[in-house]
């Protein structure tokens, strides 16, 4: 590949990456410039930032959701702050949102006086409620309904928990987080579809999830990288025809470097001493010269691993020493082949 056409293709490369980290800062601060009040983005009197991060910071994996309730996947806790009527009594969504209570998931509604009697989920509660129960946490009352699969959670005085109030006496903070703990659901969403922030649909980049957009951005630079660079193995330096070898012996040396660094006297002793019992058994076992100038050596090591007491220099003498007479056995054998 010649040098103009690289440079053009790093180029090509420099401008994916700008364009990528520009989307991506585009993705985590979508609709903050409009701080749309009542939203989990607004950070006003009137927005519920506070409520999303208090959410966040006690342990729950919280996120925020912008479709139609029938792409909701994950079977997370759906939290709807004064669901629009007109989006939340949308026939399709209607339909949306009772398949996924049915699939035994919670809805939690935080409503006021303004918008309770406009809905059209207590008359479905009305209709198919199996129990119910009330309890006040501070001046929140919470009510919940117990459907056939699903269950439905309705806190009172909605503008107690705006970012403006929350922080007062109130309840509204510990009233919804003991809401969440009951659940006992760690992923939360906070449903923005409610509130006019809508997409119609989820796209494919959408669907994929996560992972599956770091695998095809993992991909996508790799493929880049071999267009611009070639496919060569790693470890092979640029310009070379021949794969490079390592050093002789690197991870002997790297192994003895860090045995040396953290003073391992004992686990060297080891692996010599154990090394040498499985080599020449046989010697050790059979009475003679070897196993007569051996037995000292070795109760000399059997000592040192028993006891831990070892320095550097006794380690060297028993290494030196192992390794002596290993060659007068080499040597012996040597003189007993040729005989």
């Amino acid at each position: 590949m010649n040098v103009r056409l690289k440079n053009c293709l790093l180029f090509v490369l420099a401008i994916f990456m700008s364009v990528f980290a520009v989307t991506v800062l585009y993705s985590a601060t979508v609709y903050k410039t409009d701080y749309a009040d009542y939203t989990t983005y607004g950070t006003g009197d009137l927005g519920l930032k506070a409520l999303y991060l208090l959410t966040g910071k006690c342990g729950f994996r919280v996120s925020r959701y912008h479709y139609p309730v029938k792409f909701l996947r994950d079977n997370p806790v759906m939290v709807a702050y004064c669901p629009a009527g007109s989006v939340f009594n949308d026939n399709e969504e209607k339909n949306g949102l009772r398949n996924w209570l049915n699939n035994g998931n919670t809805l939690v509604v935080i409503l006021d006086h303004r918008n309770i009697d406009n809905l059209w989920i207590f008359d479905y509660i009305s209709e198919n409620r199996r129990w119910y129960e009330t309890e006040n946490a501070g001046n929140i009352t919470i009510t919940w309904y117990g459907l056939e699969n699903g269950v439905i959670c309705v806190l009172d005085s909605a503008d107690r928990f705006l970012n403006k109030n929350i922080s007062d006496n109130t309840g509204a903070a510990v009233a919804f987080i003991n809401v969440l703990a009951r659940i006992n659901n760690p992923k939360v969403v906070f449903n923005e579809y409610y509130r006019f922030m809508q997409k119609p649909a989820p796209g494919l980049w959408d669907l994929i999830g996560h992972t599956g957009q770091l695998i095809v951005i993992q991909l996508v630079t790799v493929v880049l990288l071999v267009v611009i660079r070639g496919w060569k193995t790693f470890g092979r330096v640029r310009g070379d025809r021949e794969m490079t070898k390592r050093a002789e012996n690197e991870i002997v040396m790297a192994l003895a470097d860090l045995y040396q660094k953290e003073k391992a006297y004992s686990l060297v002793l080891s692996n010599y001493y154990g090394r040498f019992v499985r080599r020449y058994g046989g010697y050790l076992r059979t009475a003679g010269y070897v196993r007569d100038k051996a037995l000292p050596l070795l109760n000399e090591c059997e000592y040192y691993l028993r006891t831990g007491d070892l320095s550097k220099k006794k380690l060297k003498e028993i290494v030196l020493g192992l390794q002596k007479l290993e060659l007068e056995i080499s040597n012996r054998n040597q003189r007993q082949r040729k005989e």
